[in-house]
């Protein structure tokens, strides 16, 4: 299976009208890293609404130090230079939980044989598709001197069908894509002007969080028996519960009498 190149053109025409007020659209063949190409540009002062789209990354980012797979022919990788005005111990989560929801609304928008409710997210930043993980967000901010926010780089990627010689052994239990089959023309150009349609809003909302019930309601682990790994590397057995008002996630710690507010910085979550 493979997906038709993307299309520059054809994904600006996809945008409502505020998207093509504010969005500027740049869509490479192959690149080391959208999110890298898009921090260079950042740190150079451009101004909010830059989005890099490639088919193909060789050096794509993950969370926590870890690559993120981008083969050619099967995936869509974009990252956006904002410059939210709200504070900077915020914007990560919001930025990255709003994500999430457009991602899930314009996958569910782009792929017709989706319902509403069919993507799930995992907490804090995957989306998950028939129990595996189709889409992967990373927020990465850069400080002033001050410590302020200067800017924060969006990297969304989909997995839109599976890629030429199947999955690495390592991703074959958890990777999963939109698409079982070939996916139809255009359906990268599609996706990448949902999410882009489907971002815009939330993100004029912020700080405000309209976004929170969707995100509740998306929740996948939510009534799971879950491994919560923590930094120093142990675990501990523990049933997810939700997600609270800062997007903290519930758990009911094995042994525990009352319930604890995990912080995404701070463990990851691993469903059993």
């Amino acid at each position: 299976m493979k997906i038709d190149k993307l299309n520059q053109d054809i994904i600006i025409n996809g945008l409502d009208e505020k998207g093509r007020g504010f969005y500027r659209v740049e869509v490479e063949e192959i690149v080391d890293s959208t999110n890298r190409i898009v921090h260079d540009r950042g740190a150079r002062g451009e101004a909010q609404g830059l989005c890099v789209i490639a088919g193909e990354q060789t050096n794509g980012r993950g969370r926590r130090g870890r690559s993120f797979y981008s083969p050619s022919g099967s995936g869509l990788y974009m990252s956006l230079l904002l410059r939210p005005v709200f504070p900077v111990d915020r914007a990560a989560v919001l930025l990255t939980t709003a994500a999430a929801v457009a991602g899930a609304r314009a996958a569910e928008e782009a792929c017709l044989f989706l319902s509403h409710g069919d993507v799930a997210i995992k907490w804090v930043n995957d989306l998950i598709l028939r129990e595996k993980k189709c889409c992967g967000i990373l927020t990465e901010s850069c400080l002033t001197a001050e410590g302020a926010l200067s800017y924060a780089v969006l990297g969304v990627g989909f997995n839109l069908c599976l890629p030429e010689g199947g999955w690495p052994p390592e991703l074959l239990a958890t990777a999963g894509s939109l698409y079982e089959e070939q996916p139809p023309k255009d359906a990268g150009n599609r996706l990448a002007s949902a999410f882009l349609n489907a971002f815009l809003p939330l993100y004029q909302a912020m700080p405000a969080a309209d976004h929170l019930a969707e995100y509740r309601s998306r929740q996948w682990a939510v009534g799971r028996d879950a491994d919560v790994l923590q930094a120093d590397g142990s675990r501990q057995s523990a049933r997810v519960l939700g997600v609270d008002d800062d997007f903290r996630l519930l758990v009911q710690m094995d042994g525990a009498a009352e319930p604890v507010a995990l912080d995404s910085g701070e463990i990851s979550v691993k469903v059993r």
